[in-house]
């Protein structure tokens, strides 16, 4: 979807209105194949493709209400939408259609933006109320659809992707190098920022209101945890089993009968992938749900044996998408300097695979996105779980130097993360704030290293930035949490929000595969948040309660065992398929063009991981995707053979 405030609806304005909208809607039209419209609703313009799910032949967008007064373009599902609709009709509401949409719109004027502590889906969406003349732009609370909002002359223009934004003739097209810094510490541009400077993201869980010139922000709902230190106590094992398990059934559901279409599951063989499987298999007895999962040829990396073995279990059709490094490599060349905003987490590269061969059965797919951040699952909290009992015997420097010592010797592989790793990467920032440590432990360039990555003019413009700002909004009036309490929310602030969904949402729509996630539902997060941390991390043992509950749908291998996560060889693929694309976009010349890197810190990098002396993939990578992708984006065009935005009184 897209749209903008601004231009005529009358004589040359109503061709140039008509012009830059069909060239916004042409950058996402791979996220809708299913049709398109354009409305222009008294001043505003909106745009939208179309991937159906409810009621395709009535719920065409843009869409307008009853009363006419409310337009609205949306992208997602409204998973409630038959409880909201029920409620619009005893309000005396008269639908029109069997759609999400209308319901999403009608809402909107029955309650105004009251409406979202009713709403459970995935959206964002832009609406224009005629009434008061209010633009509003929204994202649901955990962020899983993208919403890019920028000023121009006459008000503002909005997008899914930011390509299709920077398509409007008005756009800012600068790089933003406070965005850049926390890209290459949390391997993507965060919300509320871009990767270009004046382009916003909606956070998650907000809503933007712009209205006579002005634009107004309203967080609706943020991430909360229920202190440890309060004399509330929580329910027992067996209780909070039961609704766990309830509410999880719920979510599955939700996503799998809100539609008539087929749905797939994406399913690494691992518990949190293989839960949803099982219970989406039992909403559907005597039809195998499709599964597709990844088959890397480096054993390190493959799970494909542990995802066959659940779906034979399940009884699924199941499908397994092979991936070599010629693969990877094709994704890379033909896919990234026309990315949307660069995001270095490798896994997206099977990601797309994976969902492009998906596609070809499905429109949409469940994951398991968000048990991990939810329960406790990552080891890092195992690793920080660790450190908040010994720190309470040992002094940090000296607990840094155990640390180090041990991860000398307990054993390490390249394809996943063992507690030594984790240990290792963790004693890197065991002097820092918990909500931190995830990041300094995991991130590509730690932020100390900025000033000799960048060069002094680009260093001089970061004085004073602190990447962590958005971390510590989330954990603002949120008193007495434990370090991996905090840890947990940090790693939901950026990671979950601004990587994994950023990854899925990019990953699937790219083929105009739909992925929803069951663990993300808001009811279920909300209770998993209210949980004491010792029924989602028991000792060591993270994702304790799903495991009690997933033991009586699968088999206890997969109970028991810890994926190796989804992750793509990069250090291989680097010094191999990649080696001539990265020699290329990192070379000096390309460099000083853009003129952020310094020449002789990028080539370091490079000739130590080329010559085998240390591992600086992870490092390599971010900056390859960037330059891929600002190596691009000046040759973008603004329109298509469209005149120059006029000045406007």
């Amino acid at each position: 979807m897209c749209g903008f405030v601004g231009f005529s609806d009358a004589g040359a304005g109503r061709e140039e209105t008509r012009a830059t909208a069909e060239h916004m809607l042409a950058a996402v039209a791979h996220r809708g194949p299913d049709g398109s419209g354009r409305l222009h609703h008294r001043g505003v313009t909106l745009a939208h493709c179309a991937l159906t799910f409810t009621d395709p032949d009535h719920g065409t967008q843009p869409f307008v209400s009853a009363s006419g007064a409310t337009a609205l373009v949306f992208n997602g599902e409204i998973y409630n939408h038959a409880d909201l609709r029920a409620e619009l009709r005893a309000a005396g509401v008269a639908l029109r259609t069997g759609s999400d949409t209308e319901v999403l719109v009608e809402l909107y004027e029955l309650r105004g933006t009251g409406m979202f502590d009713r709403l459970r889906g995935m959206f964002a969406f832009a609406l224009h109320d005629a009434r008061t003349g209010t633009t509003v732009l929204a994202r649901d609370p955990m962020g899983k659809k993208p919403l890019y909002y920028t000023r121009v002359p006459d008000g503002i223009a909005f997008a899914s992707e930011l390509t299709a934004l920077l398509r409007h003739p008005a756009a800012p097209r600068d790089p933003d190098l406070g965005a850049l810094a926390d890209y290459l510490v949390f391997q993507a541009f965060c919300a509320p920022a871009s990767a270009v400077r004046g382009v916003r993201k909606v956070r998650p869980g907000s809503w933007v209101a712009h209205e006579r010139g002005r634009l107004r922000e309203t967080e609706f709902w943020r991430p909360r945890l229920t202190s440890g230190t309060g004399t509330r106590r929580g329910p027992g094992l067996r209780e909070a089993e039961r609704r766990f398990e309830e509410l999880f059934r719920a979510a599955v559901a939700r996503r799998v009968t809100s539609t008539d279409r087929r749905l797939g599951v994406l399913l690494s063989g691992g518990l949190d992938s293989s839960a949803v499987a099982a219970v989406a298999q039992q909403l559907q007895p005597g039809q195998p749900v499709p599964t597709f999962s990844a088959g890397f040829a480096d054993p390190d990396f493959d799970e494909s044996g542990h995802a066959l073995a659940v779906a034979r279990h399940l009884g699924t059709e199941h499908h397994v998408v092979r991936i070599g490094g010629p693969e990877l490599a094709g994704v890379v060349e033909s896919e990234l300097a026309h990315a949307d905003e660069p995001l270095a987490d490798p896994s997206l590269l099977p990601m797309r695979l994976v969902c492009r061969a998906a596609r070809a059965h499905v429109r949409g797919a469940l994951t398991g996105d968000g048990a991990d951040e939810l329960l406790l699952g990552y080891r890092y909290f195992q690793a920080e779980r660790a450190i908040e009992l010994a720190l309470r015997v040992l002094p940090a420097p000296r607990l840094e130097a155990l640390v180090r010592q041990l991860a000398r010797h307990l054993p390490a592989r390249s394809g996943n993360l063992p507690v030594a790793a984790a240990l290792g990467l963790l004693a890197k920032g065991l002097r820092a704030a918990p909500e931190h440590r995830f990041y300094l432990s995991t991130a590509p360039f730690a932020p100390g290293e900025l000033p000799r990555l960048l060069t002094p003019e680009a260093g001089a413009e970061l004085a004073g930035h602190d990447p962590f700002a958005e971390v510590a909004r989330l954990l603002r009036d949120q008193p007495g949490l434990s370090p991996v309490q905090s840890s947990q929310l940090a790693v939901t602030a950026h990671f979950l929000r601004d990587v994994i969904l950023t990854k899925t949402d990019r990953g699937g729509m790219r083929s105009a595969l739909e992925l929803r996630s069951p663990f993300l539902d808001l009811d279920l997060v909300e209770y998993g948040n209210s949980l004491p941390t010792g029924l989602k991390l028991r000792r060591f043992t993270g994702k304790f309660l799903l495991r009690r509950i997933a033991a009586d749908w699968l088999p206890p291998a997969v109970v028991r065992r810890t994926k190796l996560g989804f992750r793509a060889p990069m250090a291989a693929l680097l010094r191999g398929e990649l080696r001539p694309l990265l020699l290329d976009t990192l070379s000096a010349p390309a460099l000083r063009r853009g003129g952020v890197f310094d020449t002789g810190a990028v080539r370091l990098l490079v000739d130590d991981h080329l010559g085998g002396r240390r591992d600086t993939s992870r490092k390599l990578w971010a900056l390859l995707v960037h330059q891929l992708w600002a190596g691009n984006l000046t040759a973008r065009p603004r329109s298509c053979e469209s005149p120059a935005y006029p000045a406007r009184s």
